[in-house]
């Protein structure tokens, strides 16, 4: 059964807070954005960034490739206030972010508007086990070591957190994979398949020194090979969590599922990002890839949008669900 996908319903709390400028109470439900933001388009394109946000009115944002020039203070700047009444000033100071330090040129960053815990366990470079290494390196031709053989320094793209709310712990998870090589018997595959198991033991790490209620673990995880680095990803964790199972995802027509845009390009267009969930502890109530595309021109205006604003910001589509606790 396809789920909803018309996700936008502006709860009543949050309208009430937003006028009266006080901050709303922790939500019984969080609707999280996760994103491939491809660099640092929040800062070159702020204006259409914060008002996509502000649409979706995310309670924790995950953003991957994010570039590592780019400011917690710019990031600040471009998330839209989140207690404040339109038009009046706000440092944005109630958003809690989490920058990750591990994955080179491609970092992870977690923004929410509840509490956020940072963990150790990502609070320095993931890295890449010895044999992993190995093994990746003897793979690739002599041309691609020079070229990539070094990024493993850089560690896994990777950085997670537990956002508090209403005395649970929710670990968000966000990650991008190795790119391209769709041989399944290429160094980019086999190094998607090592990030999937590394992150894995990392959020197995977690699990076993904190309580933990629920785990989403988004972001792009290039599946142009095989599916094995999302299954692998999916667990088993400890059996209150067991596995992690994808949230089904379609644009407003129901039907096209793609979030990497291949269009002018000689890839087709296909789903290359993921929000994985604890069904056990959590349903989702409702989901889209958010596509300016999809939009009325009513619409656009409305929120100060444009039909190509999702292009402009990135090759991705957020995606953007709803999570309800059990």
């Amino acid at each position: 059964m396809r789920m909803r996908v018309s996700v936008f319903t502006i709860p009543v709390l949050l309208m009430a807070c937003a006028s009266t400028g006080t901050p709303p109470d922790p939500p019984s439900a969080s609707r999280v954005l996760s994103w491939n933001i491809s660099g640092d388009a929040f800062v070159t394109h702020q204006g259409e960034f914060t008002a996509l946000l502000a649409y979706a009115r995310p309670d924790i944002v995950l953003l991957d490739e994010v570039d590592p020039q780019v400011s917690v203070l710019q990031l600040r700047q471009a998330l839209p206030p989140t207690t404040v009444p339109a038009g009046e000033h706000s440092d944005n100071d109630d958003w809690h972010i989490s920058f990750g330090t591990s994955g080179g040129r491609q970092r992870g960053v977690i923004a929410s508007r509840l509490p956020i815990e940072e963990l150790p366990e990502f609070g320095g470079i993931v890295p890449y086990r010895d044999n992993a290494r190995r093994l990746i390196t003897e793979r690739m031709t002599a041309s691609d070591r020079a070229r990539f053989a070094s990024r493993l320094d850089d560690g896994i793209a990777v950085n997670g957190a537990v956002v508090l709310a209403n005395g649970r712990r929710l670990l968000v998870v966000i990650a991008d994979l190795e790119c391209c090589g769709d041989d399944p018997a290429s160094w980019a595959e086999l190094k998607r398949r090592v990030e999937a198991k590394e992150i894995r033991r990392v959020i197995r790490q977690v699990l076993l020194r904190s309580r933990i209620d629920a785990i989403v673990l988004a972001g792009d995880f290039n599946l142009v090979s095989t599916a094995i680095p999302l299954a692998l990803m999916t667990g088993p964790y400890a059996s209150t969590h067991s596995g992690l199972i994808a949230a089904e995802l379609y644009h407003r027509d129901g039907l096209t599922t793609w979030t990497w845009d291949g269009r002018g390009t000689p890839f087709p267009s296909r789903a290359l990002d993921y929000q994985l969930y604890s069904p056990g502890m959590l349903s989702v109530e409702e989901g889209i890839i958010l596509d300016t595309e999809d939009m009325a021109v009513e619409e656009l205006d409305r929120h100060g949008l444009q039909r190509d604003t999702s292009s402009r910001l990135s090759g991705h589509r957020p995606l953007v669900v709803e999570y309800a606790w059990r």
